[in-house]
């Protein structure tokens, strides 16, 4: 009995630490697949080098990479090809409607939020809005968190977090030098705003 009382907790401590039985997770299953049709789509594709930036980027959830994948093998590679380079980058200028990103959008805007990202909308719009009173309204702000919350990985969700725990004469620079860090334009803040002034 034990022996059998022993094996199970060396078990389930092996679950934990995550032991490599060497297949891909989920984000490099997604990685891989887009990549692969995007090298169908455009022959001048650098596949390992889209698979290396696209498992390194650090910003966007599975969920994104999911639904951007879905998108690129649905959709025929005339419409959406030219806006991606051979990284796999992202080419559409910001606030482009663009083939990809927009099903992609429209596809995790499809999706119910679970409980989780009500609640963690919930929480930062309230200190949000508590900061800027004049110019955010809190409908605003808990639209837009609801829009990006499927879209972006829990780390960069926890670090932008971080930011609106800060004092309110913090907020706004933490999360412009999150963004900075992070070489993005998505934040909890909506497009156009930069904080309080």
């Amino acid at each position: 009995m034990r022996s059998l009382i022993v094996a199970g907790m060396l078990s389930g401590s092996l679950a934990l630490v995550g032991c490599d039985d060497g297949a891909p997770g989920p984000r490099s299953r997604e990685c891989r697949a887009f990549c692969a049709k995007l090298e169908i789509c455009d022959d001048g594709t650098d596949r390992a080098g889209c698979e290396i930036a696209c498992d390194a980027q650090v910003v966007r959830s599975e969920l994104y990479l999911a639904a951007r994948r879905r998108c690129a093998e649905q959709s025929s590679c005339n419409i959406w090809v030219g806006e991606v380079g051979p990284m796999g980058e992202d080419l559409c200028a910001d606030g482009a409607s663009c083939q990809l990103n927009d099903c992609t959008d429209d596809e995790l805007a499809r999706r119910e939020r679970t409980r989780e990202e009500r609640s963690y909308c919930a929480r930062v719009v309230s200190k949000l809005s508590a900061c800027d009173t004049a110019a955010l309204e809190p409908a605003t702000l808990e639209t837009h968190c609801m829009s990006i919350v499927s879209s972006l990985s829990s780390r960069y969700l926890d670090e932008m977090q971080d930011c609106s725990e800060e004092d309110c004469g913090q907020v706004a620079s933490c999360l412009r030098e999150l963004t900075d860090r992070y070489n993005t334009t998505l934040s909890l803040y909506p497009p156009g705003y930069d904080g309080p002034s």
